[in-house]
């Protein structure tokens, strides 16, 4: 009998769901941190969210482990910062430029002319050859509001990236001159492309515009470059896949993933693409008024709550279950967060 009633009639199609759960490397499924990291192109940069998506994905990680992976913080997928091997970030960095409109508003909104922001980029870019903290930064500047305005505006340009915090519950970031390497626009949003179907189909078309953040146009174009199967509504897969996709097992019984806020995988799909990891019922529960997706609890790859990491130095818990869990569901939940625990500790 499945642990929770509700997803007896989840899917149409429960492969959707069995298939991108493997792809995703849930269940602890991937390698090291690092090849889970290459595996789901990349997460959300934003602490403790960065590690949990890779603690579900690997089969050990600690804060050493996490603080020596090789990676590069950048503005990437729909304009938001992510965590990426440091062999590709400059592929999905290159793929998405940002528009110079938006980089116009964001200086006005700072009221920094172009002169004014000239003057103080130079400056950072001498300051910032090791990392620097926006605090310290601002200390010897002496500047204050003008300095988020002037960070913003230079890691979109690619000449500053983020280096992450010491602590995995600290976003007190710092800032390092480091650019990216080139990359073609173009040939770098096929290279996305293709990583999007392997690591999240099948999917539409729409979802990787959705989730790349790019017109229909650029979208078709990028995925025209790859040799794709339709294996039914629109639904697109790397051609030789199909074989694996129709024999893909499901997930193991009571099989328990946390997954933070702004996981890849809750993120990765518009709301048509969300049935495969949670019911019609539930979906809206698992994301705010922003749509930014909330912490997760899958069970055997479906959606059955929502969780929270308390604030405080201990690593304490809220659970909302949409359902009373079995005894046996409820120790491999209890099991779980002592695997969380054990690394924010």
């Amino acid at each position: 009998m499945a642990a929770f009633s509700f997803r007896l009639a989840s899917m149409t199609e429960p492969r959707l769901g069995w298939w991108s759960y493997r792809q995703q490397q849930l269940g602890a499924g991937g390698g090291d941190a690092q090849a889970a990291l290459r595996d789901v192109i990349g997460v959300y940069s934003a602490h403790p969210s960065a590690p949990l998506s890779l603690h579900a994905r690997c089969r050990s990680l600690d804060a050493a482990t996490f603080r020596a992976l090789d990676v590069l913080r950048l503005p990437a997928m729909r304009g938001s910062i992510h965590m990426l091997p440091r062999e590709t970030a400059h592929l999905a960095f290159r793929a998405l430029p940002e528009p110079p409109a938006r980089g116009a508003r964001r200086l006005h909104g700072f009221g920094l002319s172009a002169e004014r922001y000239a003057e103080l980029r130079a400056q950072v870019m001498e300051l910032a050859t090791t990392p620097r903290t926006a605090r310290e930064l601002r200390s010897e500047l002496g500047v204050d509001r003008e300095l988020s305005g002037v960070v913003g505006q230079m890691t979109r340009e690619g000449a500053l990236i983020r280096v992450g915090a010491a602590g995995l519950r600290s976003n007190e970031l710092r800032y390092q001159v480091d650019e990216p390497a080139p990359a073609d626009s173009d040939q770098a949003l096929a290279w996305l492309a293709g990583e999007y179907l392997r690591a999240f189909g099948p999917a539409r078309r729409q979802d990787f515009e959705w989730w790349a953040g790019v017109s229909a146009a650029r979208a078709r174009r990028a995925l025209g470059e790859h040799e794709l199967e339709d294996i039914g509504d629109g639904l697109l897969l790397p051609a030789g896949l199909r074989a694996a996709f129709e024999d893909v097992a499901k997930p193991p019984s009571r099989a328990v993933d946390l997954l933070p806020k702004w996981d890849c995988y809750t993120m990765g799909y518009p709301l048509a693409g969300r049935g495969r990891f949670a019911h019609a019922d539930v979906v809206s529960s698992l994301y705010d008024h922003r749509g930014d997706g909330l912490p997760v609890v899958l069970v055997e790859g479906m959606a059955a709550g929502t969780w929270s990491l308390q604030p405080g130095s201990k690593a304490a818990f809220d659970l909302n279950l949409f359902e009373t869990p079995t005894a046996a569901l409820r120790k491999a939940l209890d099991a779980a967060l002592d695997r969380v625990r054990a690394l924010l500790a």
